[in-house]
């Protein structure tokens, strides 16, 4: 039996120690104030780096220094302040402009340049008499086809037309989708007519039912209503035995002049018309003298349409196509 047990074993110091087969001690080499062989310094880092425990707390080299702030901050800054300076110069651009505008109010007004003359002074001939103004109408349509049918059409009725026709100017209108029509009665005849007769103005605007836009539509409604109101159509209230002055006019796309007799309630009575087509627009314009219920067949037969209808129903032509606007 051996010194050491039972069992053989190698002897042991429980405690540690230097000896032979002795448990080493806790820590690292050299104890807990470093290695003494290699002078190596305490502290748990160390530890860390040479027995693979935790490393110490931070990055790898350590937190790094704080950033100063760049210089794009202060760029900015100024940016700010100059924008708040041209805003502080308008506005008080604004107040001296609003101050200066209250002061010239009650002010006199400037004078014309020399040479100029005021809308309002009339303008007068070398032998010193003023102009006769012109009536208001006339001229022909603004912009260019298609164009869009009056919304008022009575409009067409102006000062000039009316006095030439002897009418009044409360016509009453009527609007459709492809037609404007406005109408309006007299009860002054023409001279030389009994006073058992009236006379009716008519204006009509149509635009073809096949589509609005369409001056090839256009065209065949305005030779419809040409041929019918010659006493040409089948069904026609014209006839073409009644047919007296016939001729064109110088308006819109084409036009005509023409005065006739018109079947009204089984009698024949004067009628003139313009019938004028502009672009995808017809225009008719007529003035029919019709019999009051106490007129005579023999009164009927006195109807006659004034000396100067041509003229007048030019104008009216013109007057209407004034109207027209592009749409």
């Amino acid at each position: 039996m051996s010194e050491n047990g039972p069992y053989n074993q190698p002897p042991q110091n429980p405690y540690g120690g230097d000896g032979p087969g002795g448990q080493p001690p806790y820590g690292p080499p050299g104890g807990p104030y470093g290695d003494p062989h290699t002078g190596g310094q305490p502290g748990y880092a160390q530890q860390g780096a040479y027995t693979g425990g935790q490393p110490a707390y931070g990055p790898p080299g350590g937190y790094p220094p704080p950033q100063q702030p760049k210089s794009g901050g202060k760029a900015a800054l100024w940016v700010v302040i100059g924008g708040g300076a041209v805003i502080v110069v308008l506005v008080v651009a604004l107040i001296v402009m609003l101050a200066t505008n209250r002061g010239d109010e009650g002010g006199t007004v400037a004078s014309p340049p020399e040479g100029s003359t005021e809308a309002s002074d009339p303008v007068t001939d070398p032998a010193g008499e003023e102009p006769v103004e012109e009536p208001a109408g006339g001229g022909g349509p603004a912009g260019e086809p298609p164009y869009s049918l009056p919304i008022e059409p009575c409009e067409a009725l102006t000062d000039r037309v009316a006095e030439g026709l002897l009418m009044g100017q409360d016509g009453s209108k009527s609007t459709s989708d492809n037609r404007s029509t406005c109408s309006d009665i007299s009860g002054t005849p023409p001279e030389g007519n009994p006073d058992t007769m009236f006379g009716t103005y008519d204006v009509t605007y149509q635009t073809p039912y096949a589509g609005s836009d369409s001056i090839e539509g256009a065209k065949t409604d305005y030779q419809d209503a040409v041929s019918n109101i010659r006493g040409e159509g089948s069904y026609s209230l014209y006839d073409s035995e009644h047919l007296d002055q016939d001729k064109e006019l110088p308006l819109g796309d084409e036009a005509v002049f023409i005065t006739t007799k018109y079947d009204f309630l089984g009698q024949f009575v004067p009628r003139a018309a313009v019938l004028i087509r502009s672009g995808n627009i017809t225009i008719e314009v007529t003035y029919t003298m019709s019999p009051s219920f106490s007129a005579s067949d023999d009164d009927v037969e006195k109807f006659t349409l004034p000396d100067d209808i041509e003229a007048t129903m030019t104008m009216a032509g013109e007057d209407a196509l004034a109207l027209l606007e592009s749409a």
